[in-house]
């Protein structure tokens, strides 16, 4: 059918056209309790040619009896979709064909299909660049009509703002035909027939009962021009007038998104929000109250653990409590999850993270980390409980209390599963973390007296500001309690035992194998020397003494310089000596380039607190350059335990470490 001129659709709205099904209500084989509608598939189609071809197979395939297609040409440049589109109509008496004669854009292509269904026929507004599978159509009813008042129902996609899934973003990749049919499945299955609210639908694919059409009328083409925000308007028109939105849990229907107008997406929308929300005024607040509540979670979660329980049938898991910082535990913990992937164990992270109101809530996650990332609960024992027990759960390793609070960690006891505690810094018995004052400087480990009045002075650097009594009582029932102890070196086991009295069981969280030990080169004929350091440099990494020593180079015009390879928390101090050269943040793999490309001699490792393990350490040996450092913590005892390297005391006076960073002594 060829329409002449866009102003007939209020006449087409009004007009009845022949029917080609002869009932209006059937009875369906899946749901034959509730009366099955007739539905109205609509699908404007412009560009993209595979991805319409793929819709549109997929929409005949998995239709019902009571279902019929409006494909709406909306005047594409393409001669193949134009062809396509014909043959399809001359082939299936199902499919309605609707020939705009020039572009309008998805709203008006879309109102052409609206006005061609019949009065009592409920629509489905569906994009070309969609994957739909099995009773898609069915389920969507069923969401429809489980209350009167509910105008529209949107299923969970890939890529559909706030019905995204895995990722509640939309930030997920098109999944092939074969993995939609799969989580279409799985959505069916742990779908409980529940249909949450929501603030608006998504034309996408968008379910609409004929009378809340009837009520709220067509789209907005006068305002909404290409398209973008229409199905928005028209929503919250319909929310206006009484009308319900929710969503469909129980359907997954891929997309692709932007098969048209990619190259003006952005400034559509940006142009249309503005628009939406002087119409609608409070619109984006409405969204952003809904989203931080995120009621769709739930049912997120729901279909993470049904993939879960597909993918590792029979799973048996393990769980690792971590932080919500960077640093080496990052990286430890990472190796340990792929340690027990390696002996088909699922590993997971019990992480703290901010809801969208900020509230602190944990997420459970996989790995890949964003395997699974609706596995999100309060912060209680008894919700962490139920849903480790629906994972088998059979141990924990404990690995920080830092952002949990040391109550929440404490709490876990009461889960009853073995737990081994790795031990990482000293925020067991430190609120300082590293042993160090406000000055950086190692504070030698006073009586708890002392340690107090340091936390009154300077401060916690763990997030909370539990006493110093409380906080070692505390972790010592916690590590009575534990099936094992891990410390990365002897100093650290020592002085775990020294503060809280439990003996720690020595396991260095690196092996270096097949490492020729680099050795200090032999003073050669030329004159100047290049010492590395490498890292964040802070206080406690040694900023103050790293300066120290830059200042002092360049006051007696010594033939040295220092390359940071990282950053410092003053680069422009340091920049100012005009003796250091900064890198700023580099990768791993980046780490000898550097070193080739400035020509560094040998390395220095300005840290002056008491490391428990010190993957930089490892990072400068696999150089194959030698390393200088303080005589504190596991730096020195793994320099000490290898050959080449050397260690200071840790009051060597600027002058004399100068002189040996510019002449070590020979190994």
């Amino acid at each position: 059918m060829l329409l002449t001129d866009t102003t007939e659709l209020q006449e087409i709205y009004a007009r009845h056209i022949s029917s080609k099904f002869p009932a209006l209500y059937k009875k369906t084989s899946v749901y034959s309790d509730k009366p099955c509608r007739s539905v109205a598939l609509v699908i404007p189609v412009y560009s993209g040619l595979d991805a319409t071809r793929i819709c549109i197979e997929r929409a005949l395939r998995y239709k019902n009896a009571w279902t019929r297609i409006i494909l709406v040409n909306d005047a594409s440049p393409d001669p193949a979709i134009c062809r396509l589109v014909k043959e399809y109509d001359a082939r299936f008496s199902c499919i309605t064909l609707l020939s705009l004669p020039e572009n309008c854009g998805f709203p008006t292509a879309a109102n052409t299909g609206l006005c061609e269904r019949f009065e009592h026929e409920d629509v489905i507004l569906l994009n070309s660049d969609t994957l739909v599978s099995k009773n898609w159509v069915e389920r969507l009813q069923q969401a429809a009509y489980t209350a009167e008042n509910i105008g529209t129902a949107t299923p969970f996609s890939n890529n559909a703002t706030i019905f995204s899934y895995p990722e509640k973003d939309g930030r997920t990749s098109v999944p092939s035909e074969t993995l939609c049919d799969h989580l279409n499945d799985l959505a069916g299955e742990a779908w409980d027939g529940s249909t949450p609210d929501v603030p608006t639908a998504h034309g996408f694919c968008m379910y609409i009962k004929a009378s809340c059409l009837k009520d709220t009328g067509l789209l907005r083409t006068d305002i909404f021009a290409q398209g973008y925000g229409e199905e928005n308007d028209w929503s919250r028109r319909a929310a206006a007038l009484g009308w319900r939105h929710v969503a469909c849990p129980g359907v997954y229907v891929g997309h692709a998104e932007s098969q048209s107008f990619t190259s003006v997406k952005t400034d559509l929308i940006a142009r249309n929000l503005k628009l939406l929300n002087s119409i609608h005024p409070g619109y984006d607040a409405l969204v952003k109250k809904w989203q931080d509540q995120d009621p769709l979670l739930p049912f997120r979660r729901a279909l993470d653990l049904r993939r879960l329980a597909h993918d590792k049938p029979n799973v048996r898991s393990v769980l690792l409590v971590t932080h919500d910082r960077q640093g080496g535990l990052t990286r430890h913990v990472d190796r340990r999850g792929t340690f027990y992937l390696t002996h088909n164990i699922v590993p997971f992270q019990l992480k703290p993270i901010h809801s969208g109101s900020g509230k602190l809530i944990w997420q459970i996650a996989g790995f890949p980390e964003n395997t699974y990332p609706n596995l999100i609960i309060p912060r209680n024992p008894h919700a962490l409980k139920a849903l480790l027990t629906s994972l088998n759960c059979t141990a924990l390793e404990i690995h920080s209390y830092i952002g949990h609070t040391l109550d929440k960690v404490l709490q876990l006891r009461s889960l009853k599963l073995p737990y081994d505690i790795y031990i990482h810094d000293y925020s067991w018995f430190c609120p300082r973390i590293t042993l160090t004052g406000e000055d950086g400087v190692y504070c030698g480990e006073p009586a708890s007296k002392q340690c107090q009045t340091c936390l009154e002075t300077c401060g916690s650097n763990t997030g909370e500001t539990t006493s110093i009594t409380r906080l070692r009582t505390g972790s010592q029932s916690l590590f009575h309690h534990a099936r094992t102890v891990y410390a990365p070196s002897h100093d650290t086991a020592n002085r775990i035992k020294r503060q809280l009295g439990v003996s720690a069981i020595y396991r260095p969280w690196e092996t270096l194998i097949g490492t020729e030990w680099p050795h200090f080169p032999i003073p050669s004929g030329n004159s100047h020397r290049t010492i590395g350091i490498l890292g964040a440099i802070g206080l406690e990494k040694g900023y103050t003494q790293l300066l120290a020593l830059a200042r002092l180079a360049a006051q007696l015009n010594a033939p040295i310089q220092f390359v940071l390879i990282g950053y410092s928390c003053n680069d422009r101090a340091l920049l100012e000596t005009g003796v250091v050269h900064i890198t700023g943040r580099y990768k791993e793999h980046e780490i000898q380039d550097f070193v080739r490309q400035h020509t560094i001699d040998w390395f220095f490792m300005p840290s002056i607190w008491p490391e428990t393990w010190s993957y930089v350490l490892t990072q400068i040996w696999r150089t194959e350059k030698p390393v200088i450092a303080y005589d504190i913590g596991a730096q020195a005892e793994r320099i000490k335990q290898a050959k080449g390297s050397m260690v200071v005391p840790m009051h060597l006076p600027y002058p004399r470490l100068l002189s040996f960073l510019y002449n070590p002594m020979p190994a």
